[in-house]
């Protein structure tokens, strides 16, 4: 009977620890590592960069070579990737970015950052963002290792679009 109890109470402290923030965190950064994956490693994967490599920043095409984004694509993209931390309307709303402090970036309410070019933006989305922001680090991954180049402005395509929306919306309230 003695052993019985002691069993159920280590069962119950090992799924009270799902219930903790700690737990939750664990739980937000397995979600969001798996919706970063495209869940189709053919084995392919380049070995990580050298530092050389990595200090190299990527390059955005001049807005008259560069390929425009398709809307309807980059919603795809968003929805795989992007949503989790962006939320469905881009406001940083989504499941993980309320988990997480500093909260990502609000394409609807954020207009400094909206007022960027594009290429800028691209620029945010293949390197990422790490920054410090109030003494706690902010991390949004580098896309460009994940996202072909035209995934990337596609994504761009769509979260302009997500941003004149919700303004929109807004104005219209």
């Amino acid at each position: 009977m003695q052993i019985e109890r002691n069993h159920r109470q280590k069962e119950n402290s090992r799924n009270h620890k799902w219930r903790t923030p700690r737990g939750f965190m664990l739980c937000a950064v397995l979600l969001l590592l798996t919706a970063c994956s495209n869940g189709t490693d053919d084995g392919s994967s380049k070995a990580p960069a050298s530092p050389v490599e990595s200090a190299t920043k990527t390059q955005a095409p001049s807005a008259a070579t560069r390929p425009s984004g398709d809307a309807v694509a980059g919603k795809v993209v968003y929805e795989r990737h992007c949503h989790f931390c962006h939320g469905n309307s881009g406001l940083g709303d989504g499941p993980v970015g309320m988990a997480i402090s500093p909260h990502p970036a609000d394409f609807v309410h954020d207009r400094k950052r909206m007022k960027k070019t594009d290429e800028e933006l691209f620029e945010s989305i293949s390197e990422g963002v790490k920054k410090e922001v109030g003494g706690e680090a902010m991390n949004m991954p580098e896309w460009k290792g994940i996202l072909s180049e035209a995934e990337r402005w596609d994504v761009l395509a769509y979260i302009r679009q997500l941003a004149e929306e919700g303004r929109a919306k807004e104005v219209a309230k």
